[in-house]
């Protein structure tokens, strides 16, 4: 088998004549087909790829090609931490070159993915046709492209939000590749992402909440109930501390979150003397005693001001059925998790430590004991969804009195998404009714499906909006004079007007680059910056043709006179447009035609206020 000629790699920063989605394509000479079906190719797959990639791969293949293997592989690669839902497109020309296009969320990620999915794809057809393969030289290599899919590609809850604004049409940028801060929207309508938090949280209120005292310090001073706890600085204080408390007690390091070092239900001193450490390590040398409140765990969660949702939370647990061990009943709900639609946001696998040893002795099994049918064995005393615990909605049940707790606390906070721990025994009564108690306060809450991403997304880009767009015009060989006359029309309506002409930036009259920039790093200097409130894009069709549309849509977009575009690129032009004005139909910019047109047209909004804490 001859090898492989190396392929040209290329990145579409928009849509192009090649796909609907910003995407990097891949175009090489194909090895031979081995004469597989996909069924057949998927089987020796297996065999060669490994099960961590295996599990990733979509199947069966579109065929048994080389280049179906590639888009596979490469996709699989970019969802090796999770599922994204980017789309993959396979193309061959009558030249005998065939291009794979693959969408992404960092483009430098997706090159890196589609690369290593060449040498894999190359590696494996050499394989079937008996040529010898360095194994070790592969694993390597799919362990360096995995760790910076770790580093560069979105976490599990970016994830999710990135899907439910794809549903959305709501733009999304990589703000920093590695930093896991996106930027949905566009401009001044933009809002930046760190997984639920934004850039509306304060870092005043992002630190409270990461210190158990100084939050819980804020919660009573505002009127609330908090916990009752104390700082321990030794395993002696301690003990001292949970005498006067009363047991039993809960033990968790002072800074911290997702359940580490938190054990709960600590009744005696030999309890305790293993809660300290656990909660020692974990932390940063200081321990928090607190008093045992009765009740539920709930999450309270809220977005921009308003409660979203409010979930019961419980420890993770099996039931037993007198066939299975607990070891192979732990076994069945792990697999049960990961097949469950958002498994790698809600489903924390169940792993077997100390902890979980330690209870199931209390409770007297083993790995090894057969609990009888509808014995339940508790795995964990604490409910954090991130050790394991489980869900159960009940917003629609939560009293009136604990929403408006809820909704002042954040205020107090100055957090725009905030995820407020508060046990009770009845969601439906108020916190003034029963013993109850505000936990921890947490600046970054977690979530568990696309459902909940829908909302956040709703809340922040409420339905009927602008999906977080500012006003943008497009001008296909246009020339500086024309440029200004479109940009001195948005100005006109009090907007401040990022400008790209074929070498600069501007946003008003500053300058952005010290040099020539290629027009994706021209346009996306605009989209990450705030100050800007509507976009005029000066743009050849050789520009278009070699980086895809500037934008994945626009509001207007214009050929300027004597320039005539191919078929593909018209095509292009008309899907990514709201509107499309041939050279024909000049417009007088500084008439009240042009008014007219952008009244007609355009979704105008202000630039994005902080939303009322009232």
């Amino acid at each position: 088998m001859p090898a492989m000629e190396p392929a040209l790699i290329q990145v579409f920063a928009g849509p192009s004549v090649h796909a609907p989605f910003p995407a990097v394509m891949a175009q090489f000479r194909p090895l031979p087909d081995p004469g597989l079906s996909a069924g057949q190719l998927a089987t020796a797959l297996t065999r060669y790829l490994t099960p961590a990639l295996m599990v990733r791969m979509t199947l069966p293949l579109q065929d048994g090609s080389f280049a179906a293997v590639v888009a596979a592989v490469a996709n699989a690669l970019q969802d090796c931490f999770g599922a994204n839902g980017f789309e993959a497109l396979v193309q061959r020309g009558s030249d005998g070159m065939v291009r794979v296009l693959i969408g992404y969320a960092d483009p430098t990620a997706a090159s890196l993915a589609l690369q290593t999915a060449l040498d894999v794809a190359s590696g494996f057809f050499g394989q079937l046709a008996g040529r010898q393969v360095d194994a070790a030289g592969l694993t390597a290599q799919l362990q360096r492209t995995a760790a910076q899919m770790a580093l560069r590609q979105p976490d599990p809850l970016a994830r999710a939000l990135h899907r439910a604004a794809r549903r959305r049409g709501i733009p999304v940028t990589v703000v920093a590749p590695g930093s896991r801060v996106w930027l949905f929207g566009q401009g001044s309508a933009g809002m930046q992402s760190f997984e639920a938090a934004s850039h509306l949280d304060s870092l005043t209120g992002s630190g409270l909440g990461r210190n158990k005292v100084h939050s819980n310090q804020l919660v009573q001073a505002l009127g609330f109930p908090g916990v009752q706890h104390r700082i321990a600085d030794s395993l002696g204080a301690a003990r001292r501390l949970a005498r006067e408390l009363g047991f039993p007690v809960v033990l968790k390091p002072v800074a911290g979150g997702q359940g580490r070092g938190v054990t709960a239900g600590v009744s005696d001193e030999a309890a305790l003397d293993t809660a300290y450490a656990a909660a020692l390590q974990a932390g940063r040398g200081e321990v928090l005693v607190e008093r045992h409140v009765p009740g539920e765990d709930h999450r309270l969660v809220v977005i921009g001001g308003r409660l979203a949702w409010v979930v019961r939370r419980s420890p993770p647990q099996l039931a037993g059925d007198g066939q299975h061990t607990v070891a192979e009943l732990l076994a069945m709900e792990n697999q049960r998790r990961a097949t469950l639609p958002a498994a790698d946001i809600a489903s924390v696998p169940l792993v077997p430590d100390a902890e979980m040893h330690a209870m199931l002795s209390a409770q007297g099994w083993t790995a090894e004991s057969r609990p009888p049918a509808g014995a339940s064995i508790r795995l964990r005393r604490i409910a954090s969804i991130s050790r394991g615990g489980t869900l159960a909605d009940c917003t629609a049940a939560v009293h009136p009195d604990i929403r408006d707790m809820a909704e002042a606390i954040a205020r107090a906070f100055h957090l725009d998404a905030i995820g407020i721990d508060f046990m009770t025994p009845d969601i439906g009564r108020s916190w003034r009714e029963v013993e109850c108690a505000v936990l921890e306060v947490n600046s970054t809450p977690g979530f568990s499906s696309d459902t909940r991403a829908d909302t956040i997304l709703d809340m922040r880009f409420p339905p009927g909006g602008c999906a977080g767009r500012i006003p943008a015009v497009v001008l296909i060989g246009a020339d500086a004079a024309a440029l200004e006359s479109v940009a001195a029309a948005l100005g006109r309506r009090g907007l401040r007007v990022g400008r790209v002409d074929g070498t600069q930036g501007f946003l008003g009259t500053a300058i952005r680059h010290r040099g020539e920039a290629a027009l994706p790093a021209r346009v996306r200097a605009l989209l990450l910056d705030p100050g800007c409130e509507a976009l005029v894009i000066g743009a050849s069709a050789e520009e278009i043709d070699r980086h895809g549309f500037p934008l994945d849509r626009c509001d207007l977009a214009l050929t300027a006179a004597g320039v005539a575009l191919s078929g593909p690129m018209s095509r292009l032009l008309a899907a990514c447009a709201s509107r499309v004005l041939p050279a024909a139909e000049a417009v007088d910019w500084s008439g009240p035609a042009a008014d007219a047109l952008l009244d007609e047209i355009m979704c105008l909004r202000t630039p994005r206020a902080t939303p009322s804490m009232t």
